[in-house]
């Protein structure tokens, strides 16, 4: 399907968040890794049920010691998340330990938005963007989930604050 296909059900300005993070470098950041497995931007494409156009889908979007972001398909960005710093902690523990599931993802170019009832993982190292629609059949899948969930978790507890 062509990105038009989705103008239905996201916004262009999500899409272009989405992208934005997605092609973001280390070198951008000023950033230099370890090796070719440290993973330092992961995405999260994740289904929400709703009949409301726009709010099918939240992308939870992580930079590496910068920045926690979540997009809604609506348009809408909640940003400076990782002020928090149990947020920060989740995130940081996301990362040190995601890498441990890059076997079981495939290398990708291919970033292009689409519907999908699963969550779809975007881990970006220096070899390029894993990805893989994560599965709770599998081990490593239900892993990545608890990672992204503690942060989000974590989030939520900030958000409920205010």
């Amino acid at each position: 399907m062509t990105e038009n296909s989705y103008q239905n059900s996201v916004s262009r300005r999500y899409l272009n968040l989405r992208e934005q993070v997605l092609e973001y470098s280390n070198i951008n950041m000023n950033l230099r890794l370890e090796n070719d497995r440290q993973v330092y931007i992961a995405v999260f494409d994740v289904p929400l049920s709703s009949g409301i156009i726009g709010s099918q889908t939240q992308t939870l979007a992580l930079i590496f010691g910068l920045n926690a972001h979540i997009y809604h398909g609506s348009g809408e960005v909640i940003t400076d998340l990782e002020k928090n710093e149990s947020v920060m902690k989740a995130m940081q523990s996301l990362f040190v330990s995601c890498p441990q599931v890059l076997n079981g993802m495939q290398l990708t170019s291919n970033i292009e938005y689409y519907d999908s009832d699963k969550v779809r993982a975007y881990q970006k190292t220096r070899k390029g963007i894993y990805f893989k629609e994560l599965d709770s059949e599998n081990k490593e899948d239900r892993f990545l989930t608890m990672l992204m969930e503690n942060v989000l978790v974590k989030i939520a507890a900030v958000l409920s604050e205010n």
